[in-house]
Order: structure tokens, then C-alpha cells, then sequence
């Protein structure tokens, strides 16, 4: 496992390397979270705006009231906490000992991080694309969605984050079970269960929050006119999931991601941004191809020919 963790992260510097990219990243990513950060402190609405969310949500207080009292469109100070407790939980100590500057200039630089790792050599392009750009600047967590899509090929256990945020892309563990990988499907269901589970036990009251103010969000979710693409969540679910068994018979991981993306709950355009990891996928699916089509051209040594004789 620590050599298969070594040559993970030797390929991301590799791709970091590349002289176009490191130098250009590093000051695009100052100037990013300076950008951000700055108009956030004079409390500039739609600035971080979901980054924000993630902040008052780990207060722990009432995170999900607004919704309950007044209905999916009434949101408390604008901001709106829609996903299940553990997200606000394990940000709770975060924002213990963070100011809101100081946690959004955190979360700004680690959600560009990720950006660049997997955008590699494209980064500085890919930023002048809408959604890409749009999601950085809200602060959204669908960069992180996208790395637990990437991670979770190889850990299933990340597939825990998806679930228990978004929860509907959690319909790409169809990977595991078309391909008959149970071992790694029990990895990501047992990991989902077991964090939902503390969870609860620590705080049973916001899942009660929880599950009373998503009365609200499934019927949002069904209501194309809310949507940005003109598309009911059920008839998305259906289409990802054939897209995913298309992926998993063909082996094309870099479908997963498309599947992921298109079943979010609410279809707005930032969700996009999640095919970003298409492009570190489809390289390794192509690397993969090659792999297997060089052995099986290789001949395979006779024993005579590996061990000849002697005399």
C-alpha cells in the first residue's frame, strides 16, 4: 500500500513539474484566494457563498432551521445548509479556532489545490472555463466531490463523502457492483454506515433537522423550472446509472464522473466542475489500454528460450 501511495503522489508531481504550469498556478492561486477573500470580509453577498454556508452550518446551531420553518426558498441570512450533519460536524473544530477570513482563505487555497492537481498541465486553461471558475468562486464542495471520485477508484472508503453530502451521485458505487468488486463496494457502503453512525450518536437532533428539512429539498428536487438544465432528478438517475454500467463493462472510469455530475440533486451549472477529473481518468484509462495491449503483443518466452541449455 505505501508503494502503490508513493506512486500516486509521484505522478501528481510529475504533472506539477511541467515548467507551464507550477509557476503560473502559484501566483493564479495568490491572487485567487486574495480575490476571495478581501470582498468576503466586507460581507459581499454570492461571495463564497456556499463556503459560508459550510461555516455557520459548523456552528452546530440549527443548521438546518430556516428550511424547516419557512420552506426550501427561505433561507436564514441567505446561506443554506442542505446536507446531512457529518460535513458540519467535522468542520465544527474547524471553525473553533478560525475566523471566517481565515477559514474561507483555507478553504479557497485547498479547493484551488485540487483544482490544479487534477487539471495538471490544462490548469491555467481550464480556469477561464465558466463552471470550473464559478466553483472556486462560490466555494462549493464539488471540487472535493470530484477527488473523492478519482480517490475512491482506489480507496472506496472516499466514496463515504459523496454519499454523505450529496447523496444522490452516490449511484456511481454501480461501478463496484456491475463489476463484481464486492470487497470494494462493502468497503464504501461499511465506511458510509460506520461515519453515519457516530454521527448519529453524537448528534441524533440534527439528523431529525435533517431528515424534516429534506421533505423540502425531494420535492425542489423535482421541480424542473428550479433546475439550470431542464431535467427531473429522476429522469437524471436513470441516465446515470446507464452511464455508469456503459463505463464499468467498457472500462472507461472517466464515465463515472459524468454520472456523478449529472445526478446531483440540483442541477446547477458550478456541478460541472466535477468533470474536471474526466482528465486524469481518461489519461489513466488510456495508460491502462496500453499497458495491456504492449503484454499482449509481448511473446511469451518458451523454457527453452528463458533457461537454455547448456552444450
Amino acid at each position: 500500500m505505501a508503494e502503490t501511495k508513493r506512486g500516486l503522489l509521484d505522478r501528481f508531481g510529475k504533472r506539477l513539474e511541467h515548467p507551464a504550469v507550477l509557476p503560473g498556478v502559484l501566483i493564479a492561486g495568490l491572487v485567487f484566494v486574495i480575490a476571495i477573500v478581501i470582498p468576503a470580509t466586507r460581507n459581499a453577498k454570492l461571495v463564497a457563498y456556499d463556503a459560508h454556508a459550510y461555516y455557520q452550518a459548523a456552528a452546530l446551531q440549527d443548521p438546518y432551521r430556516a428550511t424547516i420553518q419557512g420552506g426550501f426558498d427561505a433561507v436564514g441570512g441567505l446561506y443554506e445548509f442542505k446536507y446531512p450533519p457529518p460535513l458540519a460536524q467535522a468542520l465544527a473544530p474547524v471553525r473553533a479556532v478560525l475566523t471566517w477570513p481565515q477559514f474561507l482563505a483555507i478553504w479557497s487555497a485547498l479547493l484551488f489545490g485540487v483544482f490544479v492537481v487534477m487539471g495538471g498541465r490544462w490548469a491555467l486553461p481550464l480556469l477561464v472555463f465558466p463552471p470550473l471558475l464559478g466553483e472556486l468562486w462560490l466555494g462549493n464542495i464539488n471540487l472535493w466531490i470530484a477527488a473523492a471520485v478519482w480517490l475512491g477508484f482506489r480507496w472506496p472508503a472516499a466514496w463515504a463523502f459523496i454519499i454523505l453530502t450529496k447523496i444522490t451521485p452516490g449511484i456511481g458505487l454501480l461501478w463496484f457492483a456491475v463489476r463484481r468488486e464486492w470487497r470494494n463496494l462493502a468497503i464504501a457502503i461499511g465506511a458510509t454506515v460506520a461515519i453515519a453512525a457516530v454521527s448519529f450518536v453524537l448528534a441524533p437532533n440534527l439528523w431529525r433537522d435533517f431528515i424534516e428539512a429534506s421533505k423540502t429539498q425531494v420535492a425542489a428536487t423535482v421541480d424542473v423550472p428550479r433546475q439550470a438544465a431542464p431535467l427531473s432528478l429522476p429522469f437524471r438517475m436513470v441516465v446515470g446509472a446507464l452511464i455508469i454500467v456503459a463505463g464499468a463493462l467498457t472500462d472507461r472510469r472517466w464515465l463515472v464522473p459524468v454520472a456523478v455530475a449529472l445526478t446531483v440533486p440540483f442541477l446547477w451549472w458550478n456541478v460541472l466542475a466535477i468533470l474536471i477529473v474526466c482528465i486524469p481518468l481518461a489519461r489513466g484509462d488510456a495508460e491502462r489500454r496500453r499497458e495491456r495491449a504492449a503484454a499482449t503483443a509481448s511473446p511469451i518466452p518458451t523454457p527453452a528460450a528463458a533457461s537454455p541449455s547448456v552444450g
